[in-house]
């Protein structure tokens, strides 16, 4: 009997792994409609939203990940809490037509146009209606046995300078998001593992002040 080596094993965990990544199978455009708009129907219903992430960040010019962790804290229709509790406190905040970072340090208001289109993809991604924005955006749906994978390609100029899509993976069940993936024209990526999801519990007002 051929021995078993470490290194046949770590091939076949490997082989595995990839399978597990590649098992998506891409809808035609009918069901993809069908999807989405599935989607964001039901994204639109929640009120409000809380959980926790974790956010990988590869650079291209650095070797190690950048990992952070916090909370995200949504109010329909335009209040947002994204609150980095790890390495160092911050939180971005939108409530409105205002957009604010606050650090240690203070509040910073930042109403510049690429700062909010930032913020505006995040929550389109939350209530749903990015998944449908063909003024914007390009998509391709796939699916497995749990999970919707929508690809987002920007067609929107000024997003396109900086994202070269967008990949979001949706619990079938709850429709929420389980994770983002932006991929940045400069090679840079950003992941986002969302857990812990609270949807349309109460959520303190004070969470979204701007001061």
């Amino acid at each position: 009997m051929k021995k078993i080596t470490f290194y046949t094993i770590l091939c076949l965990l490997f082989a595995l792994q990839v399978c597990a990544q590649t098992d998506f199978k891409k809808v035609d455009i009918s069901k993809k409609q069908t999807i989405l708009s599935d989607i964001s129907a039901t994204s639109k219903k929640n009120q409000t939203l809380a959980c926790s992430f974790i956010q990988e960040k590869t650079s291209t010019l650095v070797a190690e990940k950048a990992i952070s962790k916090g909370l995200m804290y949504y109010k329909s229709p335009n209040s947002l809490r994204w609150e980095y509790t790890n390495p160092q406190a911050s939180a971005l905040i939108v409530n409105g037509n205002d957009v604010a970072v606050q650090t240690a340090k203070g509040t910073t208001t930042n109403n510049n146009r690429m700062f909010k289109e930032l913020a505006t993809i995040i929550m389109s991604t939350i209530d749903g209606s990015g998944l449908n924005d063909s003024k914007n955006f390009s998509s391709e749906v796939s699916e497995n046995a749990t999970t919707y994978k929508v690809v987002l390609t920007p067609i929107n100029k000024r997003i396109a300078a900086i994202y070269s899509h967008i990949t979001l993976l949706i619990d079938k069940q709850s429709k929420v998001a389980k994770s983002i993936t932006m991929q940045e024209q400069n090679g840079d990526s950003m992941t986002i593992n969302f857990s812990n999801h609270k949807l349309n519990q109460p959520l303190d007002t004070h969470l979204f002040n701007i001061q």
